[in-house]
C-alpha cells in the first residue's frame, strides 16, 4: 500500500529534472553476443533501462535513444536487452561506440519505503490509513520519498532538506499522537484517545516515569 503516487512526488517534493538520472558509460558492445560490457551491471532480468550516446559516439543498431529497453544478464558484467519484458535479445548488428547506460529513478520503491515509515511512526490502531488518504499525508510520503532519492542518486539542496526535515518533524508528531488533520484524516478524538489509552495500558508498571518503554 502506497500513500502517494508519482505525480505526487513531482508536486510535492522535488520538480521534475531536478534528480538525475543515473548512467554509466559500457566499455563495449558485441554485435556477436549482442550483449553489452558494463562491469557490475546490477541488472535483473525485466530490469528497465535506456541508452544514448556521448558526444562523438554511436548506439549500437537497432538501438535508439529515448527507448525504454528491459535488461537481460548474462553474467555480472555483460546483458542483453529486449524490446519488452520478458521479450527475447534483440540482435545488435553494430557494436557502436561511447554508450551510456541510465536507470530510470526508482520512484515506487522510494514511495514503498515512504509509507512504510508512515506507516512506522503512526498509532498501530490506524494503520492502515484508508484511501482517499488525506492530503498531509500525500504530502509527507512525497517529501520522504523525495529525500530517499536525493540521498540515492547524491542530489542535495538546501530546499530539499528542509523539506525532508519537516517531513520528520510532521512524522514525529504523529508518533506523539497527535492527529492528523484535514479530509479523509482519521478521527482526532478516536485518535489521541485511543493512543493514550493503550499506552497506558501497556505500561502498568509505570515504567515510563523512568524513561522506560
Amino acid at each position: 500500500m502506497s500513500y502517494c503516487e508519482e505525480s505526487d512526488v513531482y508536486a510535492y517534493g522535488v520538480p521534475r529534472g531536478a534528480l538525475p538520472h543515473e548512467g554509466r558509460v559500457a566499455a563495449a558492445a558485441s554485435a556477436s553476443t549482442d550483449a553489452i560490457e558494463l562491469d557490475g551491471h546490477g541488472f535483473a532480468s525485466g530490469d528497465e533501462l535506456s541508452l544514448r550516446a556521448e558526444a562523438g559516439g554511436s548506439l549500437p543498431s537497432p538501438l535508439a535513444e529515448g527507448t525504454t529497453y528491459y535488461a537481460l544478464p548474462v553474467d555480472g558484467d555483460h546483458f542483453q536487452v529486449a524490446a519488452t519484458s520478458g521479450g527475447a535479445a534483440i540482435d545488435l548488428t553494430t557494436v557502436g561506440g561511447n554508450i551510456v547506460v541510465v536507470v530510470p529513478l526508482p520512484i515506487a520503491l522510494a514511495v514503498a519505503w515512504a509509507s512504510r515509515l508512515i506507516d512506522d511512526m503512526l498509532p498501530a490502531h490506524v494503520v492502515p490509513l484508508e484511501s482517499p488518504y488525506p492530503e498531509l499525508v500525500r504530502m509527507t510520503c512525497a517529501e520522504l520519498a523525495a529525500g530517499k532519492l536525493a540521498q540515492l542518486t547524491g542530489a542535495t539542496s538546501e530546499s530539499l532538506a528542509a523539506t525532508l526535515d519537516a517531513a520528520h518533524k510532521r512524522l514525529a508528531r504523529w508518533g506523539r499522537s497527535v492527529p492528523i488533520r484535514g479530509t479523509n484524516a482519521p478521527d482526532p478524538a478516536g485518535l489521541a484517545t485511543t493512543a493514550a489509552a493503550t499506552a497506558t495500558a501497556t505500561d502498568a508498571r509505570g515504567w515510563r516515569r523512568f524513561g522506560g518503554l
